[in-house]
């Protein structure tokens, strides 16, 4: 890491001091379902009131809720770690591995499946949407190529996740980083739908 990649040249106003690069593991702890806690499948459930997220609720940076599956509120309850709300940020670690996600559609209390990771923040000065920006950037995904462990099935172990790099500036810019991406985000989701909703009146006239 040398001195220009920590002080960018496209900046917000009034920022101007050096970025910072400090290992995941002094920012936030991760969490997943230890052994021991596995379900099985006779207790994935087709409605309740506490979600299961998987890897497979993944949906380009959320967690689509249509086709979670539930769990009992005892299952709930086994591990306070690994309960997830809006705000939460999530990282897949088995299967399709590095996939992120920022919770902010739950209605009802939620907890993991095996293979996600929860990723709780321990620094005050750092911004949770910047985190989770950063995350989804391709740094991770070029990080965990190259560190995931296993033959055919990969998997990302928490001593792998805790060294890698993140860079950032002071929180208030941080902020208006977080911010400026999701509601990027949110602009290309919404062109998105409206090219889609295009495409089904086409088809539906023609």
């Amino acid at each position: 890491m040398d001195e220009k990649s920590l002080k960018p040249q496209l900046r917000f106003k009034g920022f101007a001091d050096a970025w910072e690069q400090r290992k995941l593991s002094k920012i936030a702890t991760m969490h997943a379902r230890i052994g021991w806690q596995n379900l099985r499948k006779s207790e994935f459930l087709d409605s309740g009131d506490y979600y299961l997220i998987t890897g497979t609720d993944f949906d380009d940076g959320k967690i689509d809720l249509k086709n979670c599956h539930y769990v009992a509120k005892e299952r709930y309850d086994q591990d306070r770690n690994i309960q997830v709300k809006n705000g939460s940020i999530l990282i897949t670690k088995d299967g399709t591995l590095g996939k992120v996600a920022y919770v902010s559609n739950l209605k009802k209390p939620a907890t993991l499946n095996a293979g996600v990771f929860n990723v709780e923040l321990l620094a005050e000065n750092t911004d949770r949407k910047y985190l989770f920006q950063y995350l989804k950037a391709p740094f991770l995904m070029s990080y965990v190529a190259q560190k995931a462990t296993g033959g055919t099935i990969k998997h990302l172990n928490q001593n792998i996740l805790v060294d890698f790099p993140v860079i950032g500036p002071t929180k208030p810019e941080q902020q208006k980083i977080g911010t400026f991406f999701s509601n990027l985000d949110n602009l290309i989701t919404l062109h998105q739908r409206k090219q889609n909703n295009k495409k089904l009146w086409r088809h539906l006239i023609c």
